[in-house]
């Protein structure tokens, strides 16, 4: 019985720091999107919200050769960073002309571009691509 009991009585605690730790440390690995909207269409996406902190992957289905051109534009407060990633979940090298990269795929499948947003406030993010 007394097990029983020390074994509840440390989940409850266990459950109560994580909840605290989620609302003060309000860690990176969860995205936080409010009012957001995403607009699709053949070879683009426009995002729009109130609030990004996290993360948007956009697959671009691309085979061995092609070349994949993306070019995205965004506005609002907050900081971004962009990334493509390959097949297999590796970070890809691009060549970058202002807001447009470019990457010739080495392999077929689903590459990723990646939007990591870190506080944006009241913005946008269009990103429109090309595979040739």
């Amino acid at each position: 019985m007394k097990k029983v009991f020390l074994f509840a009585l440390s989940g409850i605690i266990l459950l109560f720091i994580s909840s605290i730790y989620f609302y003060v440390f309000n860690p990176k690995w969860i995205d936080q999107k409010i009012n957001w909207s995403e607009k699709e269409t053949t070879h683009g996406i426009e995002l729009r919200y109130d609030y990004f902190d996290g993360e948007k992957k956009i697959p671009i289905q691309a085979r061995k050769g092609d070349e994949i051109k993306v070019n995205y534009n965004y506005g609002g407060k907050g900081g971004i960073e962009v990334a493509l990633r390959g097949p297999k979940g590796k970070y890809v090298e691009w060549q970058s002309k202002g807001t447009v990269l470019s990457v010739k795929a080495e392999t077929d499948g689903e590459y990723h571009f990646v939007i990591k947003g870190n506080k944006m406030e009241n913005g946008y993010i269009k990103v429109d691509w090309i595979v040739e």
